[in-house]
């Protein structure tokens, strides 16, 4: 596969496999990232991570031409992954959300980005759980809405915050109602307020009852059509 600069491919991914198939991609990943499967107590839980760490090699092997089972990462101080020493000669990029049985994966050369998917539900998008991580100027959008526009718009704003705390790396030291993005379904999806404004961000309907968003460091990007693996 071959990613151009000033280009971002944008990936999604099911993660619900048979056990056969469970099976086999759990044949490239690493010992930490067997170890990390097996903490899961369920075997859905399980069998998705699997799947979505197999997903993410053999897309990264496709852009760097190399075996799935070889690619090695690295973690920024925040958790953050990137690739290891050895990798980074192509400067490839990459971050990856998952929710359900849905995954998400982005791809850039260059420059930092960030991607989250949430599946939309109605028992989440409370108005406590906003107040405690929106920021004032989005509670009140939110508020502003018909009530059967609040729980799209809710993780509109949830996903577009998590995609751009992502992009940046930085972990919970952002904190969440320290900046404003847009969220109003339907609208552009952009930051109106932080302290750093060389970011820009994108929205995506994966599915029906799924939103995503991703973050990219810079001027936006010509984004690559979505495909599925």
């Amino acid at each position: 596969m071959k990613l151009q600069p000033g280009e971002v491919h944008v990936w999604f991914g099911r993660l619900d496999r048979t056990p056969a198939r469970v099976a086999r991609m759990r044949t490239i990943l690493n010992a930490e990232e067997t170890a990390r499967a097996d903490r899961f107590y369920l075997d859905v839980h399980r069998n998705r991570f699997i799947a979505g760490r197999a997903l993410l090699r053999d897309l990264l092997a496709g852009y760097l031409a190399q075996p799935p089972e070889a690619i090695r990462f690295a973690y920024n101080e925040w958790g953050k992954p990137l690739l290891a020493p050895g990798f980074v000669a192509s400067d490839l990029r990459f971050n990856l959300s998952h929710s359900q049985e849905l995954a998400m994966y982005a791809f850039v050369l260059e420059r930092d980005v960030g991607v989250d998917i949430e599946m939309i539900r109605e028992e989440v998008a409370s108005e406590k759980i906003a107040e405690n991580f929106f920021s004032r100027r989005e509670v009140e959008t939110l508020r502003a809405l018909p009530r059967e526009h609040q729980a799209e718009a809710f993780f509109n704003c949830w996903t577009r915050k998590e995609a751009y705390v992502k992009a940046r790396g930085q972990g919970l030291s952002i904190e969440l109602d320290s900046f404003d993005v847009s969220l109003i379904p339907g609208e552009e999806a952009k930051i109106l307020r932080g302290d750093d404004w060389n970011w820009s961000l994108a929205s995506f309907k994966p599915d029906h009852g799924w939103v995503a968003a991703m973050a990219t460091q810079g001027s936006p990007l010509r984004i690559s059509e979505p495909r599925w693996i």
